[in-house]
């Protein structure tokens, strides 16, 4: 009878017995595709607005619309996405974000499904407010600085704003029809929030973490379990990599512009504490 070798073993023509290795990989294989696909989730930041630039806080005013720039870094942000296979795009309602949203969509036959759980925090009568004067003018700003999650009437708390933004998270990795490839334009608080739910850091001390204008974040999410954190703030041109020039007192803040939006914590002399400046 002939005989022949196959993989440095002989054998008499017959499949040879499938080792435990053999069975574990098909097991593991099969498991895979039973099992409900991922999500990519892309947090996208709106772009630059007219607030921003004057450094005003918006919260959910209405009629805050992006810039001549803040278009511009919304193309670019769409640019980067463009080869990804995009199957859902939700936005925040408020205008600036929808203006965003609008330019990712672009030739892509997508709707833009819009989920207030994702707008910007409430920061009620402070809304319209130049930080800086706010902060000189009303004694209850730089304590909610100190401390977000004891907010005056009227004003949202960090963990409000993150509870909302995070149920809609929850629905979006438990609908199998948003597809694998979802898009959701908020602003710099929510996805602060966000990214900090998923990482373990409390609501009161999201605001460690940076979120430029037109900025990608990006999770990967089952329908169970921790998602995995992927990359924060991302954008084509970061601007943590251009030096600033400090302005006369020596404030370099001052001079940056910021990125003021819904919870902006800005240094001033009455709050020498409040080191951040957020949106």
């Amino acid at each position: 009878m002939r005989s022949d070798t196959q993989d440095g073993r002989e054998h008499n023509g017959a499949e040879p017995a499938a080792t435990p290795a053999d069975v574990g990989a098909e097991a593991a294989a099969s498991a895979d595709a039973a099992a409900p696909p991922r999500k990519l989730l892309l947090l996208v930041r709106h772009g630059e607005t007219t607030y921003n630039v004057e450094r005003r806080l918006p919260g959910q005013l209405p009629g805050v619309s992006l810039t001549d720039e803040g278009r511009r870094q919304a193309l670019r942000a769409a640019v980067a996405l463009g080869g990804l296979p995009l199957s859902a795009i939700v936005s925040s309602p408020l205008e600036r974000a929808c203006a965003t949203a609008e330019i990712i969509a672009r030739g892509r036959g997508l709707p833009i499904r819009l989920e207030s759980g994702l707008m910007d925090t409430d920061v009620g009568r402070w809304a319209g407010w130049v930080v800086d004067d706010l902060a000189k003018a009303d004694p209850e700003w730089p304590e909610f600085v100190k401390n977000p999650d004891n907010p005056p009437a009227g004003i949202e708390s960090q963990s409000g704003v993150m509870a909302r933004a995070v149920e809609v998270i929850e629905r979006l990795r438990r609908e199998p029809e948003v597809g694998e490839y979802v898009v959701a334009v908020a602003h710099a608080d929510v996805i602060k929030l966000i990214v900090a739910h998923y990482t373990g850091v409390a609501a009161s001390e999201a605001q460690r973490i940076h979120i430029a204008n037109a900025s990608i974040s990006a999770l990967r999410i089952a329908p169970e379990g921790a998602p995995s954190v992927l990359g924060v703030n991302w954008t084509s041109t970061p601007d943590w990599l251009t030096p600033r020039p400090a302005t006369q007192d020596g404030d370099v803040r001052k001079a940056t512009g910021g990125e003021v939006e819904g919870f902006a914590l800005e240094r001033s002399a009455a709050t020498p504490d409040a080191t951040r400046a957020a949106g």
